[in-house]
């Protein structure tokens, strides 16, 4: 069975030895990414939580923003229209023009995730086709509860083969937003360093984090969305 899938939400995290961020370094970082609009930002902040290069959301919840900690860099683009092969182009080159700033020479992990949503096709409610086609016992295993179920969630973490690379867990849980709307996350850690001069292959675990949501993580929901 085929979803279509709607992706709402990229991130990633560049994790590298901890190092004194200043100020003046990621306006430069800023400045640098400003004159390319693709993957500029247009607000630079300083704050209790890190240093923020930001866009201006369009509507409520939107997200577009890199954050600068002592120990990584975190890159967001969440509701807004974002492909995984734009976001891999931003992460590449936002890494890259950092890296080079801020004098980072290694990044020691990596993780990426992806959240989307889908809706299933033989159960109207999200909530009622996550209670009764993955547990067992269904809605009336909750009774001892005494309480309206709100929403519920599963998770599951996978390791990495010995010939391939990359943990992956999967959270699913119905969509608080709208009931009809299944919520999907597909968190993938990578956990060997790469330099600085080899930051393109940040694009093939962004890839395979996004693969691993459109064809396991699919397939795994679509054996419970039966007649």
């Amino acid at each position: 069975m085929s979803y279509e899938p709607r992706t709402i939400a990229f991130g990633a995290e560049l994790l590298h030895q901890p190092i004194a961020v200043q100020a003046e370094t990621v306006q430069g970082i800023h400045n640098s990414l400003y004159q390319q609009p693709e993957i500029g930002y247009q607000n630079f902040q300083v704050s209790k939580d890190g240093i923020h290069l930001t866009n201006p959301g369009q509507t409520p919840g939107t997200i577009s923003m890199a954050t600068y900690l002592p120990d990584r860099i975190v890159i967001r683009e969440e509701y807004r229209p974002c492909t995984v092969e734009e976001f891999a182009t931003r992460v590449v080159n936002v890494g890259d023009t950092s890296y080079r700033s801020l004098g980072v020479n290694l990044s020691l992990a990596q993780q990426f995730w992806v959240r989307t949503l889908v809706n299933p096709r033989h159960v109207n409610d999200s909530r009622k086709f996550v209670a009764e086609r993955f547990l067992s016992g269904g809605t009336s295993s909750l009774d001892p509860f005494g309480r309206e179920l709100h929403s519920m969630g599963l998770r599951y973490t996978f390791l990495a083969p010995e010939d391939q690379e990359g943990m992956y867990s999967l959270r699913l849980e119905p969509w608080t937003q709208d009931c009809r709307s299944l919520w999907l996350e597909v968190v993938g850690q990578f956990t060997r360093p790469i330099n600085s001069s080899d930051l393109p292959h940040l694009s093939e675990h962004l890839n395979s984090t996004y693969e691993f949501m459109t064809g396991p993580a699919l397939e795994f929901v679509a054996q419970f969305d039966q007649k």
